[in-house]
């Protein structure tokens, strides 16, 4: 069976499944801390100005695509450790495991937690996230269809 993941050997992984392209590595694996919502914003603009694998239409997801990600049999394992942060091992992984969404409302914006799986509002400012960019667009009814598996693979 093909992986459902492969890594572009450009600091990017694409996703056979929704067609996305997710940045390999994140914000915390690179700063060493949380940052907010509106610092990622900036970390966003960096990528776009830097071209990373290429593009410079980077951006943060929607809940839906970062929930895509979330693997509820794949705890994740570093250091002789295993951590309940349920990603592909594929995916640079340290600590850090809230998320800053697209989705924002007044103040705040959501997060998605992948140690448990939950999405929460934040405020914007606070520094509880961390960014794992994404690009290209999908549909989340590539994730409903009765047979989203083998179409997703047939098209490779």
């Amino acid at each position: 069976m093909e992986s459902r993941f492969t890594d572009n050997d450009n600091k990017t992984i694409s996703d056979a499944l929704t067609g996305l392209m997710w940045q390999e590595s994140y914000a915390y694996f690179e700063t060493g801390s949380n940052i907010s919502w509106y610092d990622a914003q900036e970390y966003i603009e960096k990528l776009n100005q830097h071209k990373l694998g290429g593009y410079s239409d980077w951006r943060l997801p929607d809940r839906l695509e970062i929930q895509s990600l979330y693997e509820t049999s794949l705890p994740f394992k570093s250091r002789g450790k295993t951590f309940i942060l349920h990603i592909d091992p594929i995916f640079e992984f340290s600590y850090g495991s809230c998320f800053w969404t697209s989705k924002t409302r007044f103040s705040a914006a959501l997060g998605f937690e992948f140690d448990v799986g939950d999405i929460h509002w934040y405020p914007k400012g606070s520094q509880t996230g961390t960014v794992r960019a994404v690009r290209n667009n999908w549909s989340p009814k590539q994730m409903i269809e009765p047979d989203w598996t083998n179409e997703a693979f047939r098209l490779r």
